[in-house]
C-alpha cells in the first residue's frame, strides 16, 4: 500500500528537523492557539488546581513539558518513524482546527463541511488522549494487569510457567523465579508500556473515539464571558441515570463539552438527544460547566487573566486513574472470576453537586 502524500510529507519534516536540530522540545499538552482565545494583552491566567496557585502566562509558554511526545526508543528505527512525527502530526491538525472553531463559534455547526467535522471530531479526539490523564492511566492499568494476573501464584505454579515456556525449572530457578513474581505482586518491580508505546496508542484510540464525536449532535452554546479550560480540555459528562462518581465512555456519555472560547461551548449530544432551551447559557448554567471543567483537570486551567473563576473553584482531590472491582464469580462457571475497571471522577470519595444544565436532561 503506497503511502498518502501529505503523510510523507509529514515523515519528510520530522526528519529534517531532527537532522537539522530544529526540532522544538517544548511540547504543547494543549494547543496555543486554542489557549489564546483567553488571552489579554498577550497572557492568561493558569491555575495548577490541586494547590491553587495561580499565574499569568503567554499562552506559548502555559502548559508544555519537554520531550512529552518524542517517539524515542531502542525498539524504534529513527528513519522509519521520526521521533518528531508525532508533534508534527498534532502541529498539523492544531493548524486546521483554528479556522474550524472560528465557523463554529460564529456561524454553528451547521455551517461545518462533513471533511471540516471529520477533522474536528480527530482533533477533539486527540485532547482526550494526548495529556496526563490517558498516558498515567494507561501505565497503571498495565502494571495493575501484571499484579492480577501473577496474584496468588505458588511455587507449584510457577514450576508449571518455566516448564510450558522451556525455561530451566530446577528448583533454584523456581525460587528465584517466584521470588521475581512476588516483588511485581507487591508493586516493588512493575511493568509498564514505553512513553512512545502509549503516543502510539493515544494516536490510534483518537481515531476510533473521533467516529463517535462526528455522529453527535452538535451544539454550540453562547455563554456569559466567564467560561474556562483546562488541560483536559473536552469534558465528558455521563448524565441521568448514570453514577456522578465514574467517567463515562466517550460512546455512551450524555454529552461531551469543549470550550471554544470564553463565550462558547461545543456540546455533542447522543444521536437520539436533543438538548431543551435556548442556545444561551445563563449565568448559574455557565458556572455549573466550570465547575465540570475544572473537575476535569489533571493539572493546570485556564482563563482570562482578568478573571479568578479557577482559583476560587471548590473541586475535591483527584481521584486515583483507575479503580478496579471484583473478583466476581462468573455465573454458569464457578472456575472462572471476572473483575471491573472503571474510571472515577473527582466525586468519588464525596456527595456529588447535581448534573450541570438540568435542562440538558429533562
Amino acid at each position: 500500500m503506497r503511502e498518502p502524500r501529505e503523510f510523507l510529507a509529514l515523515l519528510e519534516s520530522a526528519r529534517r528537523d531532527e537532522v537539522g536540530g530544529s526540532a522544538p522540545r517544548k511540547h504543547h499538552l494543549v494547543p496555543a492557539s486554542y489557549l489564546r482565545r483567553w488571552a489579554e494583552d498577550g497572557k492568561i491566567r493558569v491555575t495548577h488546581i490541586d494547590v491553587k496557585k495561580s499565574h499569568l502566562s503567554p499562552p506559548e509558554k502555559a502548559a508544555r513539558e519537554t520531550d512529552y511526545y518524542r517517539i524515542e526508543s531502542p525498539d524504534i528505527d529513527r528513519e522509519a518513524v521520526p521521533p518528531l512525527l508525532f508533534e508534527k502530526m498534532l502541529g498539523e491538525i492544531e493548524g486546521v482546527s483554528v479556522g474550524i472553531v472560528d465557523v463554529l463559534t460564529s456561524r454553528g455547526p451547521e455551517a461545518l463541511s462533513l471533511e471540516q467535522r471529520a477533522e474536528f471530531s480527530f482533533f477533539l479526539a486527540l485532547q482526550i488522549t494526548r495529556g496526563h490523564s490517558f498516558r498515567v492511566a494507561n501505565r497503571l492499568m498495565v502494571r495493575d494487569f501484571f499484579q492480577l494476573k501473577y496474584e496468588g501464584v505458588t511455587p507449584d505454579g510457577v514450576h508449571r510457567l518455566l516448564t510450558d515456556a522451556g525455561m530451566p525449572s530446577t528448583a533454584k530457578d523456581v525460587e528465584a523465579a517466584y521470588a521475581q513474581l512476588q516483588e511485581i505482586v507487591n508493586g516493588d518491580v512493575f511493568f509498564e508500556p514505553q512513553d512512545p508505546s502509549i503516543v502510539a496508542q493515544s494516536g490510534s484510540t483518537a481515531a476510533a473515539m473521533g467516529e463517535h464525536l462526528f455522529a453527535r449532535n452538535w451544539y454550540v452554546f453562547e455563554t456569559k464571558p466567564i467560561l474556562v479550560t483546562c488541560d483536559e480540555p473536552v469534558i465528558i459528562i455521563g448524565g441521568p441515570p448514570r453514577s456522578r462518581k465514574e467517567r463515562a465512555g466517550v460512546s455512551t456519555a450524555g454529552a461531551i463539552i469543549f470550550p471554544l472560547g470564553p463565550s462558547a461551548l461545543l456540546a455533542m449530544f447522543l444521536p437520539h438527544v436533543r438538548p431543551r432551551g435556548p442556545m444561551q447559557l445563563d449565568r448559574v448554567e455557565t458556572a455549573e460547566i466550570n465547575r465540570e471543567i475544572v473537575a476535569s483537570t489533571s493539572r493546570w486551567a485556564f482563563e482570562k487573566p482578568s478573571r479568578h473563576v479557577t482559583e476560587r473553584m471548590p473541586v475535591p482531590a483527584p481521584a486515583p486513574p483507575f479503580r478496579r472491582e471484583g473478583p466476581y464469580p462468573l455465573e454458569g462457571d464457578e472456575n472462572r472470576l471476572i473483575f471491573r475497571t472503571y474510571f472515577p471522577t473527582r466525586w468519588v470519595n464525596t456527595v456529588p453537586p447535581p448534573w450541570p444544565v438540568e435542562r440538558w436532561w429533562s
